[in-house]
């Protein structure tokens, strides 16, 4: 009985389906099933109004009736006009091969404003930069059957109803151009209201938007950050549905809304802030309290940037750290180990007078005699005066995280030996990252593979924020190369669709008038010269898309940034020298500690090829004609001159290979030949001396490359067959390396190929961990966002066992692969409405292949002299074997 069930029921684009501000919702879902070669041949969707309606099939917004198709990413409604603010119910049923029909659960979808105008609530703040809170309250007196809250607060803020917070977020909303646009948020708050006086809290930090150093780190402060606005602000509007059907609205606005100054007395989005227990109003977002001190809320000047829905995940706290171990450097001076590098809230646990105060300095380095070391001494420390109340206080900031492993804590004592001192009793770690669902896992028989995909993966946490981060320490940058290059690593181990698709808004928010993607995005602080103008930076504009398409079948990221793309390949355009090749930027970086590349031209013009070819392909998918063929026509234009001026002969031998716009060759320099490779751009008559030129340049086996060429030099690699070169520039004793990191002892991966990096929580060169699951584990899409699916763990003799998962955007794919003396052993699982391609290596060219004990057919190839097997499967569970002993 071949029957699939449709699970994971999403709307395309939002992390949750509360507030989707579009009135044409995309649907999606995956499937399950526990039998083999099951395909889903038709689908329908329904949409009421109320549950009701939606199990009875009547009164419907959208039914799109029986449609033959397999499609299940990418269906958008076509129904009855939505409302804003209105709650509708969805559900879809799918037929299998044998027309047999199964309906998934119900889903609810409560729409956000789906015009700017819906607004009706006012900003308010106290009118002062310093954070604030806001109070309301209100009256129930009937019983509650929904009510929802769209709140924004800048630059960050905390909800709060009748004494408790709403919602498990950290640091809302997401940071963005708020010239351009400000993020807000839905929550759910129907279990947070009461019947009688409900209080509604709201706290609100400076964040990005109104920075604050406090005379400390800040790092744009000086790099042309500008504040968006003078005066913290809020806005927010509860909706509440009662039993009986009548509704009430709760309103930022002047009437009955109070606010005083927070006991937050700063709040350095860098990592710094002062806490004065003494001003903390208790009981302020409860009933009942006195306000009567506290000021009219003012309404205030809006930002210019327009409210959207926070569609990407949330920050979260992923996971409380306890103290490893407490060491004394110096007197009275305690350094607390959490045994992991994090972006970190550390809270701490101290009680003492009234008054007193405690320093807590964070830091991923040490210094020699042991204290906490911050890169390049900047100042970054919190600080928390004492309420005194005679029990234990406990503190974490509230508009901050910083990267860390070990907390410094000063100003106090841990024996209660100095009386006029604090006692500090404890110290965690609040690990916070984006709320983005893991989905990857990989295990390898050395368990330095298995670590080595952990740190990096910790390092991937720590910086995905609501962009993502260079570093948690230094700069706290949306630096976009990293969501190109590193995307695909990225994306094996974490579900980042929404985040990527806010990423590419922020580049499109950033371009400058003259059509210039510029290499941070929110562009907080303005780099010049190289760093604000790299093509491998603004071309993040063009392939984030295409990475959104590929692993996630998401094209809303090419519709909506296509005139952006445009206008990015229009300026680069003016840049061009010698006829079409690209000469400014910051060539391979990363390939020694903090310094660019050499070879600008060949790694940019390599850059300006794949952006055009991926127009052309844009261009075609979206009808605009005219737009392919000109792309289409630049992109050989660009390939032809490339290997007119860089491809030659090189002196004194027949053979070719890429060389410097000047003529020079370089035989070790692994990037210039890897990245015409990859990208396709060498003519086939010299493709057997490119894989040469690649492979003398990688004859030591040791990594040359920073993080540009790093992932298209695995990738090349991989293309010819020699992921054993890979293997082993992976495990070199020393650097550039990265099993030395592991065996450094390292949590989190560092930024540049040295055991003194000045940042130990980096990800971009992290680029191994694609190479990870693609090629050691074996898994990848080779069509349709993983509707076909490639299996093909490589076969090394240093490492005997792999195995591991990826959770697609159609379904869980699993990999079990172990090789011996006595054959190969691969068990296989694929979701349903999928179909695979299985590479299993062969001992000899004539061997056979088994599974479930009966023998399969495959297509011999050979690749390096190796034989291997090729096999269809479809979708479900499978054990391929090469030996019979396997079954005894």
């Amino acid at each position: 009985m071949s029957i699939i069930r449709p699970i994971h029921l999403q709307i395309k684009n939002y992390d949750s389906p509360l507030a989707i501000d579009t009135d044409c919702p995309i649907f999606a879902w995956q499937l399950e099933s526990e039998n083999r070669g099951v395909r889903q041949t038709s689908y329908r969707i329904v949409v009421t109004e109320t549950e009701e309606n939606l199990s009875n099939e009547a009164e419907l917004c959208w039914d799109s009736g029986k449609v033959g198709s397999s499609e299940q990413l990418n269906i958008r409604y076509s129904g009855q006009q939505l409302q804003s603010l209105s709650v509708y119910y969805w559900k879809v049923a799918v037929w299998d091969q044998a027309d047999k029909q199964v309906w998934s659960e119900q889903q609810i979808l409560l729409t956000g404003y789906l015009h700017e105008t819906d607004w009706k609530a006012k900003w308010i703040g106290s009118g002062r930069k310093q954070p604030f809170y806001a109070r309301h309250e209100f009256q129930v007196v009937k019983p509650v059957k929904r009510a929802f809250a769209v709140v924004s607060g800048l630059g960050h803020f905390k909800l709060f109803m009748n004494g408790s917070k709403v919602g498990n977020h950290e640091m809302d909303p997401g940071w963005t151009n708020y010239h351009k646009s400000v993020q807000y948020v839905c929550f759910d708050v129907t279990d947070h209201i009461c019947t009688g006086t409900n209080v509604i809290g709201l706290s609100v930090g400076n964040g990005f938007y109104a920075g604050d150093a406090g005379g400390r780190h800040f790092y744009t402060i000086g790099k042309g950050y500008e504040a968006f606005g003078e005066n913290l602000l809020a806005i927010g509007e509860w909706h509440i549905e009662y039993v009986d059907g009548s509704k009430a609205l709760i309103l930022t606005d002047t009437d009955y809304w109070s606010v005083r100054d927070s006991a937050t007395t700063l709040a350095n989005v860098y990592g710094s802030e002062n806490f004065d227990a003494r001003r903390y109003p208790i009981g302020w977002d409860n009933a009942p309290f006195d306000a009567a001190k506290w000021e009219q809320a003012v309404v205030l000047t809006a930002p210019s940037g327009r409210l959207v829905r926070q569609n990407q995940p949330p920050i979260t706290v992923q996971k409380i750290y306890d103290t490893n171990g407490v060491e004394e450097p110096l007197e009275q001076v305690y350094v607390y180990d959490l045994g992991q590098n994090m972006s970190g809230m550390f809270e701490i646990h101290v009680s003492g007078l009234t008054g007193s105060k405690v320093t807590i300095k964070p830091g991923e380095l040490r210094n020699k005699d042991n204290t906490v070391a911050t890169p390049w001494d900047i100042v970054t420390f919190s600080e928390y005066t004492l309420a005194g109340t005679g029990d234990i206080e406990i503190w974490k900031p509230d508009f901050s995280c910083y990267g860390a492993r070990w907390v410094q804590i000063e100003g106090c004592t841990r024996d209660g030996a100095d009386s006029a001192k604090p006692v500090i009793h404890d110290v965690k770690g609040y690990f916070v990252t984006s709320a983005a669902k893991k989905v990857g896992e990989l295990e390898a028989d050395d368990p330095r593979i298995t670590q080595l995909a952990q740190i990096i993966l910790k390092a991937i946490e720590s910086n995905l924020q609501s962009v993502h981060s260079d570093c948690p320490t230094i700069e706290k940058l949306g630096w976009v190369e990293t969501a190109s290059l590193m995307g695909p690593s990225i994306m094996y181990v974490k579900q980042v669709e929404e985040l990527w698709l806010k990423i590419t808004r922020d580049m499109t928010e950033a371009q400058t008038d003259k059509g210039l993607i510029p290499d941070i995005a929110p562009e907080y602080s303005r780099f010049e010269d190289g760093f604000r103008d790299s093509i491998a930076w603004g071309s993040a504009v063009i392939f984030v898309p295409e990475l959104l398409l590929q692993t996630y079948g998401n094209r809303t990221a090419i519709v909506e940034a296509y005139p952006a793309m445009k206008a990015y390949m229009a300026y680069l355009h003016t840049k061009e020298i010698h006829g079409g090749f690209i000469g400014h930027g910051l060539g391979d970086w990363g390939i020694s500690p903090q310094t660019g590349g050499d070879y600008v031209e060949n790694v940019e013009t390599a850059f300006y090829y794949e952006a055009f070819r991926l127009m052309a392909k844009y261009a075609l998918m979206l009808g605009y004609s005219e737009d392919h063929a000109h792309y289409e026509e630049k992109a050989k234009r660009i390939k032809q001159l490339y290997n007119e001026r860089l491809l030659r002969q090189v002196p004194g031998e027949t053979r070719y290979a890429y060389c410097k716009l000047n003529g020079e060759y370089d035989p070790e320099n692994q990037v210039m030949q890897a990245m015409p490779l990859y990208f396709g751009m060498v003519p086939e008559e010299q493709l057997p001396d490119i894989e040469n030129a690649l492979l003398q340049a990688a004859a030591s086996h040791q990594l040359r490359s920073g993080e540009i060429g790093l992932r298209y030099l695995f990738g090349a690699l991989a293309k010819i067959n020699r992921n054993d070169i890979v293997f082993d520039m992976m495990m070199q004793p020393e650097h550039p390396s990265y099993i030395r990191f592991v065996e450094q002892g390292e949590t989190a991966l560092p930024e540049f190929w040295t055991d003194e990096s000045r940042s130990r929580n980096h990800d971009m060169m992290g680029h191994i961990l694609e190479w990870l699951y693609k090629h050691m584990l074996g898994i990848s899409s080779i069509k349709d966002a993983y509707q076909e699916i490639g299996i093909a763990p490589i076969c090394i003799d240093k490492v005997r066992s792999v195995r591991g998962s990826y959770h697609s955007v159609r379904g869980i794919i699993q990999v079990d692969f172990s090789h011996g003396q006595d054959g190969v052993r691969l068990q296989v699982s694929l979701p349903p409405n999928t179909s695979g391609e299985v590479k299993i290596p062969l001992a000899v060219a004539n061997g056979k292949v088994f599974e479930a004990g009966q023998e399969t057919e495959f297509e011999p190839i050979w690749e390096n002299g190796q034989p291997f097997g090729l096999i269809k499967i479809s979708s479900g569970n499978y054990t391929f074997y090469t030996a019979e002993e396997y079954e005894k």
